[in-house]
């Protein structure tokens, strides 16, 4: 069948793109009907006839019920989230139904083998499928189609469709697993920034982020969550409105690492800035995200190394001069 990506969305499920084939236990059931047609033949059996023509008839209407649990369903698609290389995209599929009567043992996956678990669809009404693909590598996943299909009622027949969506998911580089935020080897703040204070906040002075872990540190000043998420022993700090400078995340600080270890790294440091509160920035080669804080600038940041690409790689692994 040829990718029919010009479909507009929904697309429907016409008679005209489904295919349907007996399952192993409709091929077994078939070689039972003609081994019950041949005794009957050879003992002139009328209870056998009877019985063989019938199970032949049960099997011709499970064909139209089959395929009747496919025709005219809508299929579309919804945004999928962000993950990380090495975790598992799961891309929102959309079924709904618009007719008068249910659809039961509803499939959706990437192959007529491969498909996900069975769900039913109520009347007039939609359910959501999740099939999943493992995202190996950072960039862009992008399946080319999806596949549609049923056994119910016997599980006789196996009708399918195939249906090509514009399924994306963007794929963020695998986070480092140990990060300081302030780490002067990775993340800098501004020149001329005062050293914040690690006690108890003075009066107009505010939360200025975190810091590595210094010995003689107060224990109630440790920022115990960001520990629990993985973290290095980090401190809170405070200091001055007025002094506190956006971090500014920077390819060349990383100029000993291969390209993918400097993605992982700056992968980390992004989260850890975000869940610190700072403002921050990146640079990277032939980019360069201005200051900001919040969910849009995370996905931003992270979206820019997952689809960082450079011609000259071995220049990017040389130190600068």
């Amino acid at each position: 069948m040829k990718n029919r990506r010009s479909d507009h969305l929904p697309v429907r499920l016409g008679t005209n793109r489904i295919y349907i084939l007996p399952t192993k236990t409709g091929t077994a059931y078939a070689i039972l009907l003609v081994v019950l047609l041949l005794i009957s033949i050879n003992y002139t059996n009328p209870p056998g006839y009877l019985l063989t023509f019938l199970l032949t008839g049960i099997a011709l209407v499970g064909i139209f019920h089959t395929h009747r649990g496919l025709s005219g369903l809508l299929i579309s698609q919804g945004p999928a989230s962000p993950v990380f290389a090495g975790d598992r995209a799961k891309f929102p599929v959309t079924v709904t139904n618009p007719s008068p009567w249910a659809r039961y043992g509803i499939q959706v996956g990437w192959s007529r083998v491969e498909t996900g678990p069975l769900k039913d669809v109520p009347v007039t009404g939609e359910q959501t499928f999740r099939p999943s693909l493992p995202a190996a590598n950072r960039g862009e996943l992008r399946p080319k189609r999806v596949v549609v299909a049923t056994v119910f009622p016997l599980g006789l027949f196996r009708a399918w469709s195939w249906v090509a969506l514009p399924l994306h998911c963007m794929v963020y580089p695998a986070p480092a697993p140990r990060a300081s935020l302030l780490d002067q080897h990775n993340a800098s703040p501004d020149q001329g920034e005062e050293r914040p204070r690690t006690g108890n906040p003075l009066e107009g002075e505010e939360y200025h982020g975190l810091r590595a872990y210094q010995p003689g540190d107060p224990l109630r000043r440790i920022a115990w969550k960001a520990v629990a998420r993985g973290s290095e022993l980090v401190s809170k700090e405070f200091g001055s409105a007025a002094n506190q400078e956006a971090i500014v995340l920077d390819w060349d600080r990383l100029a000993n690492e291969e390209i993918e270890a400097r993605l992982s790294r700056l992968c980390r440091l992004v989260l850890d800035a975000e869940a610190s509160g700072r403002a921050y920035s990146l640079q990277i080669p032939g980019k360069r995200i201005p200051t900001g804080s919040g969910p849009r600038q995370m996905r931003a940041c992270l979206t820019a190394l997952a689809l960082f690409a450079m011609p000259d790689a071995q220049t990017l692994n040389e130190a600068p001069r």
